[in-house]
Protein backbone atom coordinates (compact mmCIF):
# COMPACT_ATOMS: atom_id res chain seq x y z
CA UNK A 1 0.00 0.00 0.00
CA UNK A 2 2.56 2.37 0.84
CA UNK A 3 4.72 1.64 -2.63
CA UNK A 4 1.19 2.64 -4.22
CA UNK A 5 0.49 6.18 -2.30
CA UNK A 6 4.32 6.76 -2.72
CA UNK A 7 3.87 6.08 -6.76
CA UNK A 8 0.97 8.41 -6.70
CA UNK A 9 2.56 11.32 -4.63
CA UNK A 10 5.59 10.83 -7.10
CA UNK A 11 3.11 10.99 -10.15
CA UNK A 12 1.38 14.05 -8.87
CA UNK A 13 5.02 15.78 -7.90
CA UNK A 14 5.71 15.23 -12.32
CA UNK A 15 2.69 17.10 -13.35
CA UNK A 16 2.55 20.17 -14.27
CA UNK A 17 1.44 23.42 -12.17
CA UNK A 18 -1.55 23.71 -14.73
CA UNK A 19 -2.47 20.12 -14.37
CA UNK A 20 -2.64 20.26 -10.27
CA UNK A 21 -4.72 23.56 -10.31
CA UNK A 22 -7.00 21.87 -13.27
CA UNK A 23 -7.01 18.55 -10.67
CA UNK A 24 -7.36 20.47 -7.24
CA UNK A 25 -10.34 22.70 -8.98
CA UNK A 26 -12.22 20.00 -10.24
CA UNK A 27 -12.54 18.37 -7.26
CA UNK A 28 -13.78 21.72 -5.45
CA UNK A 29 -16.84 22.15 -7.96
CA UNK A 30 -17.44 18.33 -7.74
CA UNK A 31 -17.77 18.60 -4.07
CA UNK A 32 -20.07 21.49 -4.74
CA UNK A 33 -21.93 19.60 -7.57
CA UNK A 34 -22.59 16.08 -5.19
CA UNK A 35 -24.23 18.70 -2.24
CA UNK A 36 -26.58 19.85 -5.02
CA UNK A 37 -27.23 16.43 -6.22
CA UNK A 38 -27.70 14.71 -3.02
CA UNK A 39 -30.38 17.44 -1.90
CA UNK A 40 -32.05 18.83 -5.04
CA UNK A 41 -33.99 15.70 -5.75
CA UNK A 42 -35.23 15.30 -1.70
CA UNK A 43 -35.61 19.15 -2.64
CA UNK A 44 -38.32 18.54 -5.10
CA UNK A 45 -40.01 16.36 -3.36
CA UNK A 46 -40.78 18.12 -0.68
CA UNK A 47 -42.41 21.07 -2.92
CA UNK A 48 -44.54 17.96 -3.55
CA UNK A 49 -43.68 16.67 -7.35
CA UNK A 50 -43.84 12.75 -8.11
CA UNK A 51 -41.14 10.39 -9.37
CA UNK A 52 -41.76 11.04 -13.36
CA UNK A 53 -42.16 15.19 -12.66
CA UNK A 54 -38.30 14.09 -10.62
CA UNK A 55 -37.26 12.25 -13.34
CA UNK A 56 -37.97 15.03 -16.17
CA UNK A 57 -36.20 17.66 -13.90
CA UNK A 58 -33.53 15.87 -13.44
CA UNK A 59 -32.97 14.87 -17.13
CA UNK A 60 -33.05 18.37 -18.05
CA UNK A 61 -28.99 18.16 -16.85
CA UNK A 62 -28.39 15.63 -19.17
CA UNK A 63 -30.21 17.21 -21.94
CA UNK A 64 -28.45 20.72 -21.50
CA UNK A 65 -25.37 19.31 -21.86
CA UNK A 66 -25.84 16.66 -24.81
CA UNK A 67 -27.39 19.93 -26.50
CA UNK A 68 -23.90 21.94 -25.90
CA UNK A 69 -21.52 19.01 -26.35
CA UNK A 70 -20.90 19.42 -30.30
CA UNK A 71 -20.95 23.03 -30.42
CA UNK A 72 -18.70 23.25 -26.57
CA UNK A 73 -15.76 21.13 -28.50
CA UNK A 74 -16.02 24.16 -31.55
CA UNK A 75 -15.92 26.66 -29.03
CA UNK A 76 -12.99 24.98 -27.09
CA UNK A 77 -11.03 24.77 -30.27
CA UNK A 78 -10.76 28.69 -30.46
CA UNK A 79 -10.43 29.53 -26.89
CA UNK A 80 -8.31 29.19 -23.91
CA UNK A 81 -9.52 26.44 -21.30
CA UNK A 82 -9.08 28.71 -18.46
CA UNK A 83 -11.26 31.23 -19.68
CA UNK A 84 -14.03 28.59 -20.67
CA UNK A 85 -13.77 26.77 -17.52
CA UNK A 86 -14.13 30.21 -15.81
CA UNK A 87 -16.94 30.92 -17.70
CA UNK A 88 -19.18 28.29 -17.65
CA UNK A 89 -18.99 28.10 -13.69
CA UNK A 90 -19.71 31.55 -12.83
CA UNK A 91 -22.99 31.13 -15.45
CA UNK A 92 -23.68 27.73 -14.13
CA UNK A 93 -24.14 28.61 -10.79
CA UNK A 94 -26.11 31.34 -11.37
CA UNK A 95 -28.47 29.40 -13.37
CA UNK A 96 -28.45 26.80 -10.09
CA UNK A 97 -29.39 29.35 -7.70
CA UNK A 98 -31.85 30.58 -9.91
CA UNK A 99 -33.61 26.86 -10.44
CA UNK A 100 -33.67 27.14 -6.53
CA UNK A 101 -35.63 30.26 -5.96
CA UNK A 102 -39.16 29.51 -7.52
CA UNK A 103 -41.31 26.19 -7.74
CA UNK A 104 -42.72 26.88 -10.84
CA UNK A 105 -42.15 23.45 -13.21
CA UNK A 106 -41.43 25.67 -16.23
CA UNK A 107 -39.02 27.88 -14.30
CA UNK A 108 -37.23 25.14 -12.77
CA UNK A 109 -36.88 23.41 -16.35
CA UNK A 110 -35.51 26.49 -18.12
CA UNK A 111 -33.33 27.17 -15.55
CA UNK A 112 -31.78 23.49 -15.38
CA UNK A 113 -31.22 23.45 -18.88
CA UNK A 114 -29.35 26.89 -19.18
CA UNK A 115 -27.06 25.66 -16.21
CA UNK A 116 -26.07 22.72 -17.54
CA UNK A 117 -25.51 23.86 -20.95
CA UNK A 118 -22.68 26.13 -19.72
CA UNK A 119 -21.30 22.85 -17.42
CA UNK A 120 -20.92 21.18 -21.00
CA UNK A 121 -18.63 24.14 -21.30
CA UNK A 122 -16.20 22.15 -18.21
CA UNK A 123 -17.34 18.55 -18.36
CA UNK A 124 -15.92 18.32 -22.37
CA UNK A 125 -12.78 20.12 -21.59
CA UNK A 126 -12.06 17.95 -18.93
CA UNK A 127 -10.14 14.47 -20.69
CA UNK A 128 -8.98 16.89 -23.55
CA UNK A 129 -7.18 18.64 -20.95
CA UNK A 130 -5.59 16.06 -19.10
CA UNK A 131 -4.81 14.00 -22.50
CA UNK A 132 -2.69 17.15 -24.00
CA UNK A 133 -0.90 18.32 -20.82
CA UNK A 134 0.96 14.63 -20.09
CA UNK A 135 2.82 11.97 -21.27
CA UNK A 136 1.31 8.76 -22.31
CA UNK A 137 2.92 6.85 -19.18
CA UNK A 138 1.72 9.48 -16.94
CA UNK A 139 -2.05 8.95 -17.81
CA UNK A 140 -3.45 5.87 -16.22
CA UNK A 141 -1.88 7.70 -12.93
CA UNK A 142 -3.00 11.50 -14.13
CA UNK A 143 -6.74 9.90 -14.70
CA UNK A 144 -7.42 7.43 -11.74
CA UNK A 145 -5.79 10.94 -9.57
CA UNK A 146 -8.52 13.26 -10.97
CA UNK A 147 -10.88 10.54 -9.98
CA UNK A 148 -9.74 9.72 -6.67
CA UNK A 149 -9.52 13.91 -6.03
CA UNK A 150 -13.28 13.73 -7.06
CA UNK A 151 -14.50 10.75 -5.15
CA UNK A 152 -13.28 12.24 -2.04
CA UNK A 153 -14.54 15.36 -2.75
CA UNK A 154 -17.99 13.65 -3.13
CA UNK A 155 -17.31 11.60 -0.04
CA UNK A 156 -17.16 15.08 1.62
CA UNK A 157 -19.29 16.73 -0.04
CA UNK A 158 -22.21 13.78 0.57
CA UNK A 159 -21.52 14.14 3.93
CA UNK A 160 -21.98 18.03 4.33
CA UNK A 161 -24.62 17.90 2.14
CA UNK A 162 -26.41 15.17 4.70
CA UNK A 163 -25.94 17.33 7.84
CA UNK A 164 -26.20 20.89 6.29
CA UNK A 165 -30.14 20.85 6.69
CA UNK A 166 -30.19 20.78 9.93
CA UNK A 167 -27.02 22.65 10.32
CA UNK A 168 -28.93 25.71 8.63
CA UNK A 169 -32.16 25.07 11.07
CA UNK A 170 -29.74 25.84 14.18
CA UNK A 171 -28.75 29.00 12.35
CA UNK A 172 -32.53 29.33 11.59
CA UNK A 173 -34.94 27.53 13.11
CA UNK A 174 -37.75 29.62 12.47
CA UNK A 175 -36.72 28.01 8.18
CA UNK A 176 -39.23 25.24 7.17
CA UNK A 177 -37.98 22.20 5.68
CA UNK A 178 -38.35 23.50 2.19
CA UNK A 179 -36.47 26.89 2.69
CA UNK A 180 -34.13 24.84 4.70
CA UNK A 181 -33.57 22.51 1.48
CA UNK A 182 -33.02 25.81 -0.42
CA UNK A 183 -29.97 27.66 1.71
CA UNK A 184 -28.36 24.47 1.76
CA UNK A 185 -28.16 24.44 -1.96
CA UNK A 186 -27.50 27.80 -2.43
CA UNK A 187 -24.28 27.10 0.04
CA UNK A 188 -23.42 24.26 -2.20
CA UNK A 189 -23.27 26.10 -4.78
CA UNK A 190 -21.33 28.95 -3.38
CA UNK A 191 -18.76 26.29 -3.11
CA UNK A 192 -18.83 25.76 -7.13
CA UNK A 193 -18.41 28.88 -7.63
CA UNK A 194 -15.73 29.41 -5.44
CA UNK A 195 -13.40 26.77 -7.69
CA UNK A 196 -13.02 29.61 -10.16
CA UNK A 197 -10.56 31.26 -7.66
CA UNK A 198 -8.15 27.79 -8.74
CA UNK A 199 -8.67 27.72 -11.98
CA UNK A 200 -8.05 31.50 -12.95
CA UNK A 201 -4.40 30.89 -11.69
CA UNK A 202 -4.40 28.53 -14.58
CA UNK A 203 -1.45 29.55 -17.24
CA UNK A 204 -2.45 30.70 -21.15
CA UNK A 205 -1.15 28.09 -23.07
CA UNK A 206 -0.88 29.33 -27.01
CA UNK A 207 -3.89 28.36 -29.22
CA UNK A 208 -2.75 26.80 -32.66
CA UNK A 209 -4.45 28.19 -35.01
CA UNK A 210 -5.67 26.23 -37.75
CA UNK A 211 -7.76 27.30 -40.76
CA UNK A 212 -10.13 24.77 -41.69
CA UNK A 213 -13.75 25.02 -42.53
CA UNK A 214 -16.07 23.57 -39.99
CA UNK A 215 -18.21 20.80 -42.25
CA UNK A 216 -14.48 19.79 -44.17
CA UNK A 217 -13.58 19.13 -40.74
CA UNK A 218 -16.18 17.27 -39.59
CA UNK A 219 -15.87 15.02 -43.15
CA UNK A 220 -12.49 14.15 -41.62
CA UNK A 221 -13.67 13.09 -38.28
CA UNK A 222 -13.43 9.22 -37.22
CA UNK A 223 -17.03 8.36 -37.09
CA UNK A 224 -16.40 4.16 -37.69
CA UNK A 225 -14.22 4.18 -34.56
CA UNK A 226 -16.62 6.89 -32.71
CA UNK A 227 -19.84 4.78 -33.33
CA UNK A 228 -18.38 1.48 -32.14
CA UNK A 229 -17.30 3.39 -29.01
CA UNK A 230 -20.66 5.16 -28.49
CA UNK A 231 -22.88 2.23 -28.61
CA UNK A 232 -21.36 0.12 -25.43
CA UNK A 233 -21.77 3.28 -23.48
CA UNK A 234 -24.89 4.65 -24.33
CA UNK A 235 -26.73 0.81 -22.51
CA UNK A 236 -24.44 1.68 -19.99
CA UNK A 237 -26.07 5.36 -19.93
CA UNK A 238 -29.85 4.02 -20.55
CA UNK A 239 -29.58 1.35 -17.66
CA UNK A 240 -27.57 3.92 -15.12
CA UNK A 241 -30.40 6.64 -16.39
CA UNK A 242 -33.11 4.18 -15.21
CA UNK A 243 -32.54 3.90 -11.23
CA UNK A 244 -29.08 5.88 -10.41
CA UNK A 245 -30.56 9.43 -10.43
CA UNK A 246 -33.67 8.05 -8.06
CA UNK A 247 -31.13 6.13 -5.64
CA UNK A 248 -31.44 8.99 -2.58
CA UNK A 249 -35.71 8.69 -3.14
CA UNK A 250 -35.52 4.95 -2.82
CA UNK A 251 -33.36 4.99 0.10
CA UNK A 252 -36.01 7.41 1.44
CA UNK A 253 -39.15 6.12 0.29
CA UNK A 254 -38.67 2.10 1.17
CA UNK A 255 -36.41 2.18 3.94
CA UNK A 256 -37.55 5.61 5.29
CA UNK A 257 -33.56 6.71 5.76
CA UNK A 258 -33.19 10.08 6.99
CA UNK A 259 -31.49 12.83 5.10
CA UNK A 260 -28.42 12.18 7.13
CA UNK A 261 -28.48 8.81 6.89
CA UNK A 262 -28.49 9.10 3.03
CA UNK A 263 -25.80 11.51 2.93
CA UNK A 264 -23.41 8.84 4.94
CA UNK A 265 -24.51 6.48 2.92
CA UNK A 266 -23.70 8.65 -0.36
CA UNK A 267 -20.15 9.53 1.66
CA UNK A 268 -19.36 5.64 2.07
CA UNK A 269 -19.94 4.99 -1.41
CA UNK A 270 -17.47 7.75 -2.38
CA UNK A 271 -14.87 5.54 0.16
CA UNK A 272 -16.01 2.30 -1.91
CA UNK A 273 -15.45 3.99 -5.15
CA UNK A 274 -11.83 5.88 -3.84
CA UNK A 275 -10.63 2.65 -2.70
CA UNK A 276 -11.08 1.22 -6.02
CA UNK A 277 -10.35 3.54 -8.33
CA UNK A 278 -7.14 3.62 -5.74
CA UNK A 279 -6.12 0.28 -6.80
CA UNK A 280 -7.14 0.54 -10.48
CA UNK A 281 -3.30 1.13 -11.75
CA UNK A 282 -2.28 -2.33 -10.20
CA UNK A 283 -5.14 -4.06 -11.50
CA UNK A 284 -5.14 -2.60 -14.91
CA UNK A 285 -1.37 -4.03 -15.01
CA UNK A 286 -2.58 -7.71 -14.84
CA UNK A 287 -5.19 -7.03 -17.80
CA UNK A 288 -5.87 -5.28 -20.81
CA UNK A 289 -8.63 -1.89 -20.64
CA UNK A 290 -11.07 -3.80 -22.58
CA UNK A 291 -10.79 -6.85 -19.99
CA UNK A 292 -11.05 -4.21 -17.18
CA UNK A 293 -13.89 -2.78 -18.34
CA UNK A 294 -15.88 -6.02 -19.30
CA UNK A 295 -15.49 -7.32 -15.66
CA UNK A 296 -16.03 -4.38 -13.58
CA UNK A 297 -19.28 -4.24 -15.78
CA UNK A 298 -20.02 -7.75 -15.38
CA UNK A 299 -19.59 -8.31 -11.98
CA UNK A 300 -21.73 -5.42 -11.47
CA UNK A 301 -24.79 -6.88 -12.45
CA UNK A 302 -25.54 -8.83 -9.54
CA UNK A 303 -25.45 -6.33 -6.78
CA UNK A 304 -27.74 -4.11 -9.37
CA UNK A 305 -30.49 -7.13 -9.39
CA UNK A 306 -29.96 -7.93 -5.83
CA UNK A 307 -30.88 -4.14 -5.00
CA UNK A 308 -34.75 -5.06 -6.66
CA UNK A 309 -34.74 -8.35 -4.86
CA UNK A 310 -34.11 -7.50 -1.59
CA UNK A 311 -36.00 -5.86 1.34
CA UNK A 312 -33.38 -5.76 3.60
CA UNK A 313 -31.61 -2.37 4.01
CA UNK A 314 -28.41 -4.00 4.42
CA UNK A 315 -27.89 -5.81 1.75
CA UNK A 316 -29.31 -2.97 -0.37
CA UNK A 317 -26.95 -0.33 1.18
CA UNK A 318 -24.03 -3.28 0.67
CA UNK A 319 -24.99 -4.01 -3.31
CA UNK A 320 -25.20 0.05 -3.68
CA UNK A 321 -21.58 0.39 -2.51
CA UNK A 322 -20.23 -2.47 -4.65
CA UNK A 323 -22.07 -1.71 -8.23
CA UNK A 324 -21.04 1.81 -7.05
CA UNK A 325 -17.27 1.05 -7.08
CA UNK A 326 -17.26 -1.79 -9.45
CA UNK A 327 -18.80 0.71 -12.24
CA UNK A 328 -16.68 3.71 -11.19
CA UNK A 329 -13.22 1.76 -11.11
CA UNK A 330 -13.24 1.46 -15.03
CA UNK A 331 -14.41 5.19 -15.41
CA UNK A 332 -10.42 6.26 -16.16
CA UNK A 333 -9.92 3.49 -17.78
CA UNK A 334 -12.72 3.80 -19.86
CA UNK A 335 -11.55 7.51 -20.76
CA UNK A 336 -8.08 6.51 -21.63
CA UNK A 337 -9.40 3.88 -24.14
CA UNK A 338 -11.64 6.19 -25.82
CA UNK A 339 -9.26 8.87 -26.46
CA UNK A 340 -6.03 7.04 -26.98
CA UNK A 341 -8.24 5.48 -30.16
CA UNK A 342 -8.64 8.44 -31.88
CA UNK A 343 -5.95 11.02 -33.12
CA UNK A 344 -5.05 13.36 -30.76
CA UNK A 345 -6.30 16.48 -32.45
CA UNK A 346 -9.95 14.96 -32.60
CA UNK A 347 -9.64 14.60 -29.00
CA UNK A 348 -12.37 17.25 -27.69
CA UNK A 349 -14.29 16.69 -30.62
CA UNK A 350 -14.72 12.47 -30.01
CA UNK A 351 -14.90 13.68 -25.83
CA UNK A 352 -17.86 15.84 -27.01
CA UNK A 353 -19.59 13.60 -29.46
CA UNK A 354 -19.49 10.52 -26.66
CA UNK A 355 -20.75 12.99 -24.21
CA UNK A 356 -23.58 14.70 -26.67
CA UNK A 357 -24.81 10.83 -27.36
CA UNK A 358 -24.60 9.81 -23.23
CA UNK A 359 -26.36 12.69 -22.23
CA UNK A 360 -28.70 12.24 -24.78
CA UNK A 361 -29.53 8.50 -24.09
CA UNK A 362 -29.46 9.52 -19.89
CA UNK A 363 -32.35 11.94 -20.63
CA UNK A 364 -34.43 9.84 -21.98
CA UNK A 365 -34.06 7.01 -19.70
CA UNK A 366 -33.90 9.26 -16.45
CA UNK A 367 -37.37 10.27 -17.96
CA UNK A 368 -38.46 6.74 -18.39
CA UNK A 369 -37.06 5.61 -14.67
CA UNK A 370 -39.33 8.24 -13.00
CA UNK A 371 -42.40 6.93 -15.04
CA UNK A 372 -41.62 3.52 -14.28
CA UNK A 373 -40.88 3.58 -10.66
CA UNK A 374 -44.13 5.89 -9.86
CA UNK A 375 -46.40 3.14 -12.04
CA UNK A 376 -44.69 -0.28 -11.63
CA UNK A 377 -42.36 0.51 -8.06
CA UNK A 378 -38.78 0.39 -7.97
CA UNK A 379 -37.91 -3.23 -8.52
CA UNK A 380 -38.75 -4.30 -12.16
CA UNK A 381 -36.36 -0.96 -12.69
CA UNK A 382 -33.09 -2.61 -11.46
CA UNK A 383 -34.18 -5.17 -13.59
CA UNK A 384 -34.05 -3.26 -16.82
CA UNK A 385 -30.92 -1.52 -15.79
CA UNK A 386 -29.60 -4.62 -15.55
CA UNK A 387 -30.23 -5.97 -18.60
CA UNK A 388 -28.83 -3.06 -20.16
CA UNK A 389 -25.81 -3.38 -18.23
CA UNK A 390 -25.35 -6.68 -19.92
CA UNK A 391 -26.09 -5.69 -23.81
CA UNK A 392 -23.08 -3.11 -23.54
CA UNK A 393 -20.59 -5.71 -21.81
CA UNK A 394 -21.42 -7.66 -24.91
CA UNK A 395 -20.89 -4.82 -27.51
CA UNK A 396 -17.52 -3.47 -25.75
CA UNK A 397 -16.37 -7.33 -25.93
CA UNK A 398 -17.50 -7.85 -29.94
CA UNK A 399 -16.52 -4.84 -30.79
CA UNK A 400 -13.11 -4.74 -29.42
CA UNK A 401 -12.14 -8.33 -28.81
CA UNK A 402 -9.68 -8.82 -31.87
CA UNK A 403 -7.21 -5.89 -30.95
CA UNK A 404 -7.87 -6.65 -27.26
CA UNK A 405 -6.21 -10.34 -28.02
CA UNK A 406 -3.36 -8.72 -30.23
CA UNK A 407 -3.16 -6.44 -27.11
CA UNK A 408 -2.26 -9.43 -25.13
CA UNK A 409 -0.18 -11.31 -27.28
CA UNK A 410 2.51 -8.63 -27.35
CA UNK A 411 2.00 -8.21 -23.49
CA UNK A 412 2.66 -11.54 -22.87
CA UNK A 413 5.93 -11.47 -25.70
CA UNK A 414 6.89 -8.39 -23.27
CA UNK A 415 6.54 -10.34 -19.77
CA UNK A 416 8.80 -13.26 -21.80
CA UNK A 417 11.18 -10.80 -22.81
CA UNK A 418 11.54 -9.47 -19.50
CA UNK A 419 11.78 -12.98 -17.82
CA UNK A 420 14.42 -14.04 -19.95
Amino acid sequence: MSVMVRAYRTHFHSLSNNVKLFLIGNAVQGMGLSIYSLLFNLYLKEIGFGESVIGGLISTTSLGISLMAIPAALIIEKFHVKHLVMTSLIFSSLFYMLQVTTIDQGSLFGFGLLASMFQALFNISVSPFYLRNSKPEQRVHLFTMNSSFNMFAHLVGYLVGGYLPDAVKLIAPSLSKLELYRVSIMIALGIVFSSNLLFMNIKRVPIPKVKKRLFEGLREKEWNILSRLILPKLCFAFGGGLIVPFMNLYLKEKFELSTEMIGVAYATLQFFIFSGIFLTPVLISKTTPLRFIVLTGLFSIPFMIAMGLTGNVHIVLSCFFLRGMLMNMSSPITSIFEMEHVREKECVFASAVILFFYHLVYTTSTRLGGYLIESYSFGPTFYVAGSFYALAIVLYYKFFKKEDREKLEEKSKVQELSAA
